[in-house]
């Protein structure tokens, strides 16, 4: 996985928070960066999840039907990668 792909993922998930505003309207914000493995998860998901859309379009071209199964894990990954992101923002 290159360098970038991870850094534009940990940029997309580093959480930012304001802690405190002053009187003379100045903001701090607190950045908290993903863990490199949380950062890993999301891009394997990714991965999958292009894999699998890719799989089921050659299915459609191939055979002309749609195949439930293949769509079941398309939003299996979905939810994963939905969920992982959710919880992680609202912890």
């Amino acid at each position: 996985m290159s360098e970038w792909f991870r850094g534009l993922l940990r940029r997309a998930l580093t959480k930012r928070r304001v802690i405190d505003v002053s009187p003379v309207r100045k903001v701090r914000i607190r950045e908290e960066a993903p863990a490199d493995r949380f950062v890993l998860i999301i891009a394997l998901m990714i991965i999958f999840f292009a894999g699998l859309i890719a799989l089921e379009v050659v299915h459609m071209l191939l055979l002309g039907s749609w195949n439930e199964i293949v769509f079941n894990g398309i939003m299996l990954v979905v939810g994963t990668i939905v969920g992982a992101v959710w919880g992680r923002q609202n912890s």
